[in-house]
């Protein structure tokens, strides 16, 4: 019974062609290769064993009969190259040339042994370029493993040093927009998105795509779609799905071949999540894919382990500037308690410190202060009367005006502002200006009756700001004087009194320091009896 020819088309690797070739010169003449297919048998392989004589290499020999098939699944089972007798003279030459692979001819011979050794040989040669050819490849596989290794560390690293430590001024938008372009291209991706949204509000604030994509794939409504499908299984661990495409869920998302999903935050109030959609394949996709080279072709535990390591370092820097505001906030508080406490002795100043405030960080906005130097100048002004605590109460709030001794009483405050607040190192910032904020250019001010430069910017600053408000404001002894006569002054003193610097820019802002006096309003103290 002869068994139908079936052809394969697999194809032929460049070492085969060469393997056969040699195979072919030491016979003398033309072989048959087939390999084994699960599911049909063998299979002739129709493709030429290597580039030589084209017609003679795509020849279709007769059909196998049983006997050859047989033949050769004990030729492939065993390893051992087979020689039998096809007719007087002619030889049946089967040969193993490794897994499912073997090599067929009819040979003339006069000598079957040597024909034999000759086969083995050849076998034997195979199965050496074979494992050659494939130490090769797990080699450059491997190489590129460990490079790949490298450059996680090296976008882990670089990571870390964005965060810095203490680093608070980085948002947490700011820090995925530089770190996304880095992990997409580790995680092997052609596209990579960080959506936000601890509710059912999801809002993608970052997003990075490979170059071979002209945009991305996949609008914002699909990506935030499979965040709404798969953010409750992401709450455990990474979400993976391979081959999501070819799934009846998969076609509700074209474009989607594969994606990993990875929570960003604690799984019960996570602040967003990371979402990898479609692995960036090898490019030879038709090829046999060895086990240990798949995670070249799908997404895995690597890239689900980066994405992971990624989100918590972006949920530890969430942590750290939740922990960095009330920090903050706390300080803020206890600031304005302090405040409150000298406002609570003296009751004519009572917002004096929060206006200087106020005056003095518009002030430093124009002079250029960055936003945070503005935001730490606008505490020192809420603290900058601490020391009228130590003050006497008589004197504070004397109606009259006072004696050269008096006035010398109230001069003490900077020194003893000072000193309260010295200890306090999270306070050190606000001592330059607490300390300085009446000296004069000129100087004749005090404590240390410094002069021009030699005086700290935040003082030289909160004395315009202070001035200005202790002119503009009722005193038990006297009336509030016009904002055009108080502005009169501080233009006539410039250069003596106030840095001519600090006045130029004041005067450039008349239009704000007019709007921040008319819009203030004291806070409202609390009624112990109005909450029972």
């Amino acid at each position: 019974m002869v068994t139908p020819l079936k052809v394969s088309c697999d194809p032929i690797q460049s070492w085969q062609r060469g393997a056969l070739a040699e195979l072919e010169r030491a016979l003398g003449q033309k072989v048959t290769l087939w390999t084994h297919d699960r599911c049909s048998g063998w299979l002739q392989n129709a493709a030429p064993p290597f580039d030589g004589d084209s017609e003679a290499a795509r020849s279709i020999p007769e059909p196998a009969d049983e006997d050859l098939l047989a033949l050769m699944d004990t030729t492939a089972d065993s390893g051992i190259a087979t020689v039998i007798e096809h007719s007087p003279g002619e030889y049946q030459l089967v040969i193993p040339l490794g897994d499912f692979l073997v090599a067929t001819t009819i040979v003339r011979s006069e000598s079957p042994g040597q024909l034999l050794g000759l086969a083995e040989l050849g076998s034997r040669f195979f199965r050496q370029q074979a494992e050659v050819t494939q130490l090769r490849e797990e080699n450059d596989f491997f190489l590129k493993q460990v490079s790949d290794d490298f450059e996680e560390l090296t976008f882990l690293r670089s990571m870390a040093e964005r965060l810095g430590l203490g680093d608070t001024t980085r948002t947490i938008e700011q820090l995925v927009a530089d770190s996304i372009p880095e992990l997409g291209k580790s995680t092997h991706a052609e596209e990579l998105y960080f959506v936000s949204g601890a509710t059912d509000e999801f809002e993608i604030v970052a997003k990075w795509h490979t170059e071979c994509l002209d945009s991305e794939n996949n609008d914002e409504t699909a990506v935030n779609h499979i965040v709404e499908s798969f953010r409750q299984a992401a709450r455990q661990q990474a979400v993976i799905k391979n081959a999501f495409g070819a799934t009846e869920l998969g076609s509700v998302f074209p474009g989607v071949r594969d994606f990993v999903l990875v929570t960003v935050g604690m799984a019960d109030t996570p602040i967003g999540w990371f979402l990898a959609i479609n692995r960036i394949a090898e490019e030879d996709e038709a090829a046999r894919i060895p086990e240990w080279r798949l995670n070249q072709h799908e997404f895995g535990t690597s890239e689900a382990s980066l994405l992971s390591t990624a989100a918590a370092m972006i949920a530890s820097h969430s942590n750290n500037l939740e922990l960095f505001h009330e920090r903050e906030l706390l300080l803020v508080n206890v600031v304005r308690t302090l405040v409150s406490a000298v406002e609570a002795k003296d009751q004519y100043t009572c917002g004096h410190s929060e206006r200087v405030a106020l005056y003095a960080k518009r002030l430093a906005q124009q002079i250029g202060y960055s936003d945070d130097a503005c935001e730490l100048l606008y505490l020192t002004g809420l603290l900058h009367d601490i020391g009228k605590i130590a003050i006497n109460d008589a004197i504070l709030n004397k109606p009259d005006r006072l004696s050269d001794d008096e006035f010398a009483e109230i001069q003490r405050h900077p020194e003893e502002g000072w000193k309260i607040l010295q200890g306090l190192t999270q306070l050190d910032y606000v001592l330059p200006g607490v300390l300085h904020h009446h000296e004069r250019v000129d100087g004749q001010g005090y404590p240390d009756h410094l002069a021009g430069n030699r005086i700290p910017r935040d003082g030289r600053i909160l004395a315009v700001a202070d001035a200005y408000d202790a002119m503009t404001s009722d005193r038990a002894y006297r009336t509030g004087m016009p904002h055009e006569k108080a502005m009169g002054i501080l233009r006539d003193g410039a250069g003596t009194q106030w840095d001519a610097e600090a006045i130029a820019a004041f005067l450039q802002i008349e239009a704000d320091i007019i709007d921040i006096r008319d819009s203030y309003r004291p806070r409202e103290q609390p009624n112990r009896k109005a909450r029972v």
